[in-house]
C-alpha cells in the first residue's frame, strides 16, 4: 500500500488483501491540495471561495442576494435551481465576466487569488482566468474553423497576441490539441468544422478546449441543458472522469436533479438568488425540493419521468435564519446544522 503523495490527501485507502485466498477493494478519492505558505505557516486553498456576493440588474431585481460559497479542490459540484434562480449569474461572476453591485462587499477569489472584489474586477482577472475553464450552454465554437482550432483557442490567453492573432500554433501545441480531443472521444473529427458536429460533440470540443487551456477549475453553465439524453449523459461522465483522474474541479450548474443526484456528491441549490441549501446531493427528495421551490420543484425533473418512490425518511425541524420552522430530511438537516 503506497501512502499518499506529497500535496494530496486520501479521503480513504485503496489496498487488497490477499490472505485467506480473499480479495477485498476499497474505493479511494485522492484530492490534490493546494498549500500557500505566509509567514512558515501553510493553509490549504480552496478553488473558489465567494463571501458576501449581491447583483441587482436594471429592473431592481436581485439576482444574487448576499451568496457565499466554498468549493474545495478536486471537488465536483451542482448549482441547481428554477430559471431565474440565480446560477448562470453566479457563474459569470466567478469567471470574471461581470462585476458585482459596488455597494456590495462580496468577493471572489479563485486559487486564494482575488478576481473581484467590491464591485470591481482586479486587474489580473485575465491571467486568474487562464486556471478557469468555462463551459457555456451554447457552445461558443466558431463554425468556420475547424475543430482542431476551435480547442487550439484554448491556449490564446498563453501565447503572443501577434502569433494568436494569426493562428499560428506550433506543432506540440497541435499535439496537445489532438490528445486533448480524444480524451473526449472526438479526435476523428478535427478537421471538420465546428458548424458541421452535433451539439453534444461541439461540447465535448468545448471541454477539449478547457483541457489545453490548462485549466485546474470547470466552470460550466447549463452545458447539457440542450442536449438530448444520450449526449447529456456522455459530457457529463466526460466532466466526472476529468475530475476523478485529473483532479480538474468542477462547478456546474443543472437544471434536472437527476444529474446531480448522479455525478455530483454535493449540491448547491439557489431560489431567487439565495443559497436555499448546500450539501449531499442524496439529500434531494421530491418532497424536500417541493419545500425548497413549491411548485417550481417541478422543471427540476426531467420532463415524463416520475422519480422512483424512496423509503419514508426520518425529518427533522429545523429553524432557517428569518425564524421559520420547516420539515427537512435528517441527511438534509445534519448539512444545514
Amino acid at each position: 500500500m503506497n501512502p499518499a503523495s506529497p500535496g494530496k490527501v486520501c479521503t480513504s485507502l485503496n489496498f487488497t488483501h490477499l490472505s485467506c485466498n480473499q480479495r477485498l477493494i476499497v474505493t479511494v478519492r485522492i484530492y490534490p491540495l493546494v498549500i500557500k505558505s505566509t509567514n512558515g505557516k501553510k493553509t490549504v486553498v480552496a478553488a473558489l471561495r465567494v463571501s458576501g456576493l449581491s447583483k441587482t440588474f436594471s429592473n431592481d431585481k436581485k439576482a444574487l442576494d448576499d451568496v457565499s460559497l466554498r468549493v474545495e479542490n478536486g471537488e465536483i459540484v451542482a448549482l441547481i435551481g428554477a430559471s431565474g434562480s440565480g446560477k448562470s449569474t453566479l457563474l459569470r461572476h466567478v469567471s470574471g465576466l461581470i462585476s458585482a453591485d459596488r455597494s456590495s462587499a462580496g468577493e471572489i477569489f479563485v486559487f486564494d487569488r482575488k478576481i473581484q472584489s467590491g464591485g470591481s474586477i482586479a486587474r489580473e482577472a485575465a491571467d486568474i482566468r487562464c486556471d478557469i475553464g468555462m463551459v457555456f450552454q451554447q457552445f461558443n465554437l466558431v463554425g468556420r474553423l475547424s475543430v482542431l482550432t476551435n480547442v487550439l483557442t484554448g491556449l490564446l490567453g498563453k501565447m503572443p497576441k501577434m502569433r494568436g492573432t494569426l493562428a499560428r500554433f506550433n506543432k506540440q501545441e497541435k499535439q496537445l490539441a489532438v490528445r486533448a480531443l480524444e480524451r473526449v472521444g472526438i479526435v476523428d473529427k478535427a478537421l471538420q468544422r465546428g458548424s458541421e458536429l452535433s451539439g453534444g460533440q461541439q461540447q465535448r470540443a468545448a471541454i477539449a478546449r478547457t483541457l489545453v487551456q490548462g485549466a485546474k477549475m470547470i466552470v460550466a453553465d447549463e452545458p447539457i441543458a440542450s442536449l438530448d439524453p444520450s449526449s447529456a449523459r456522455r459530457v457529463m461522465d466526460i466532466l466526472s472522469e476529468l475530475n476523478r483522474s485529473d483532479g480538474i474541479t468542477v462547478v456546474v450548474s443543472l437544471h434536472q436533479v437527476e444529474y446531480a443526484l448522479k455525478y455530483c456528491p454535493r449540491t448547491v441549490a439557489l431560489r431567487d438568488g439565495k443559497v436555499v441549501y448546500d450539501g449531499p446531493s442524496e439529500a434531494l427528495t421530491p418532497d424536500f425540493l417541493s419545500e425548497l421551490y413549491g411548485a417550481e420543484s417541478e422543471e427540476l425533473f426531467l420532463p415524463g419521468l416520475n422519480p422512483s418512490p424512496k423509503k419514508k425518511q426520518k425529518r427533522t425541524r429545523v429553524t432557517n435564519g428569518a425564524g421559520k420552522r420547516r420539515n427537512v430530511p435528517a441527511t438534509a438537516a445534519n448539512a444545514l446544522a
